[in-house]
């Protein structure tokens, strides 16, 4: 009998350490797991960001998102536009006639038939800024199958960055030494036009990842001539708009958060001071230094170029203007009056 108990006694005693042991082996996982998450815990992001996050199925900006009603056969968005390009090239020539501007570019599809035309939209110009919004997407494709990404910390380090902008300065900028996740560094990159947070998040996308995005969506783009003035068209870069509308290369939830992100532009001298207000739009801008011809010599000359979704609500259309001249007002007025002719004309006829 003794001996059984003592047998019992030892079968307690090994439980409870067992027990001890799965507990503590318990208590020390979720303390050493909170300090992984704690690489990639949410900061405190900054006022403004939180304002575009999106609950799930959500949607207010891809085609998803559209009234069905509005498709129905023999509502006015399902008629063809009548041809107003005359109507656009007349102002276009008006603004070089008046020496607003050197040379204007334009691009316009209908979103709701998939009908378009141009002015010179073929012609390939430096896109520089606007290649953040290629990277966005790099990162939401990535984001698509390890979220964490998007709550990872990185630090700026400060220091000079090489930028084009000379006067669209960004809303706000980066602090030296300070920590942000990368989906607030996004949204800085994208909404504030970061130069500071595009850097940062260029030289943290795993090689390959940014050149996968061209290649999936076809895009003729070359990376070595980033810098240069004829590095993609407009037609070319309007493409990356229109799989985000259609949600046909990011889900549905990523490409509904990159327009949210587009549509928080602070540069608001351009396309949407040419819509009526209350009227969303989903777009992004650059401006450079380039060389243009004049006569026997070349000279120095601002561009200006933007491209968008403008969300009129029958018929939303996607838009991209490339203008270049000597005076950085004129061109921005340029941009707005193009705009305000095409959204009239899309207006009055749908």
């Amino acid at each position: 009998m003794s001996e059984q108990r003592e047998e019992k006694k030892k079968i307690r005693i090994s439980r409870s350490l067992l027990l001890t042991l799965i507990f503590g082996s318990f208590g020390l996982g979720a303390f050493v797991g909170a300090g992984t998450l704690g690489l990639f815990a949410p900061i405190q992001a900054d006022k403004g960001d939180s304002s575009v996050e999106i609950r799930e199925g959500e949607f207010k900006f891809i085609r998803a998102s559209q009234d069905p009603g509005k498709k129905l056969e023999g509502h006015p968005s399902r008629k063809e536009l009548k041809p107003f390009r005359y109507k656009v090239n007349a102002l276009i020539e008006e603004k070089i006639k008046k020496d607003d501007a050197i040379a204007i570019s334009f691009y316009f599809r209908d979103l709701v038939n998939g009908n378009r035309f141009g002015i010179g939209e073929s012609d390939r110009f430096s896109t520089m800024s606007l290649l953040k919004l290629p990277l966005m997407m790099a990162y939401f494709k990535w984001a698509e199958t390890n979220p964490l990404v998007l709550r990872r910390g990185l630090t700026f380090a400060g220091g000079a960055i090489q930028t084009e902008q000379k006067h669209i300065k960004p809303l706000a900028e980066l602090a030296p030494g300070k920590q942000y996740i990368v989906n607030d560094l996004i949204f800085r990159m994208i909404a504030y036009d970061d130069n500071a947070a595009y850097s940062l998040l260029l030289a943290n996308l795993p090689h390959g990842r940014l050149d996968k995005i061209f290649k999936d969506l076809n895009v003729e783009y070359d990376p070595l001539k980033m810098k240069e003035e004829d590095s993609m068209s407009l037609s070319t870069f309007a493409g990356l708009y229109r799989v985000l509308f259609n949600a046909s290369y990011l889900n549905e939830e990523m490409s509904e958060k990159a327009l949210r992100y587009l549509s928080k532009a602070s540069f608001r001298d351009g396309m949407a001071s040419g819509v009526p207000s209350g009227i969303e739009i989903a777009c992004k801008h650059g401006e450079r230094t380039v060389t243009v011809a004049a006569g026997d010599e070349k000279e120095e000359a601002y561009q200006l170029h933007e491209i968008g979704i403008i969300y009129h609500p029958n018929r939303p259309f996607l838009m991209g203007i490339v203008a270049r001249g000597d005076d950085f007002e004129k061109l921005k007025k340029a941009i707005r009056d193009i705009t305000r002719l095409v959204y009239d004309e899309v207006d009055q006829q749908s």
